[in-house]
């Protein structure tokens, strides 16, 4: 049984966590926010691994030549390909980021956003990835952050493990790649995670756990939570952006 494999089923209840997908959709400006983190590490040609249902990878689009949206659930590529049938620079492909794929070619940055923490064997994954990357290619990873956090929500979600920066650096460079980047993002989320992990404790996939009403009040804080970010540095987050650069 491969990693991605065993991340399928511990979500058995797929259909609800695509509809969750579908609703994340709204959240375009929290997704432009991590955009803008990374802009400057994003080549030509893009592989958003573990893309879901391409809420990210519609932005990738907009600024490369080509954007390969993999993903191994074939609901979830069903959704992509509807998506993006308009889109002559996106390509669809249904596979295990653990499996062949050398086919998929070669790539000038590998985006993984909420992927890694699904992944038992980590930096092997990452590993596998750097054979699909550029001589100086770049991995951008986006991770839920705060060891400590670990609890009911993230067993629902299919994860392993939340990272800090001392974990997720090494597993990168034990990778073979060079870090150079690694900040925290969104401490405005911290508190309500922290409330609503261990005083609510719901057993539900993290993007099962907001309402819609919900939803429109993030969306709607979205610029107040980047300033509170851009502010403070900031010296925690509930989320860590990392970006490596492939080691020669």
């Amino acid at each position: 049984m491969t990693e991605s494999t065993s991340h399928l089923e511990k979500l058995p209840d797929e259909a609800l966590h695509l509809q969750a997908l579908e609703r994340m959709r709204q959240l375009e400006p929290y997704y432009r926010w991590i955009l803008d983190l990374v802009e400057q590490h994003l080549g030509k040609r893009i592989l958003d691994a573990g893309c879901g249902i391409g809420n990210f990878t519609s932005l990738l689009a907009e600024h490369a030549e080509e954007v390969v949206a993999a993903d191994l659930s074939p609901k979830n590529v069903a959704v992509l390909r509807h998506r993006f049938r308009d889109q002559p620079n996106v390509r669809i492909a249904c596979c295990d980021l653990e499996g062949d794929l050398m086919p998929l070619g070669t790539f000038d940055t590998i985006v993984m956003l909420d992927i890694l923490e699904h992944l038992e064997r980590d930096a092997a994954a990452l590993t596998a990835l750097r054979e699909q990357l550029v001589p100086q290619g770049r991995l951008v990873i986006k991770v839920p952050a705060i060891t400590a956090l670990f609890g009911s929500i993230d067993e629902a979600s299919g994860h392993f493990r939340r990272y800090s920066k001392n974990t997720l650096s090494s597993a990168i460079e034990r990778a073979g790649y060079r870090v150079l980047r690694v900040r925290y993002m969104n401490v405005s989320a911290v508190a309500p995670y922290l409330l609503k992990s261990r005083l609510l404790r719901p057993k539900a996939n993290f993007s099962r756990t907001f309402s819609e009403r919900q939803l429109r009040i993030i969306r709607a804080a979205i610029p107040i939570i980047r300033t509170i970010d851009r502010l403070t540095g900031p010296p925690i987050g509930l989320s860590l952006v990392a970006v490596g650069e492939k080691s020669s």
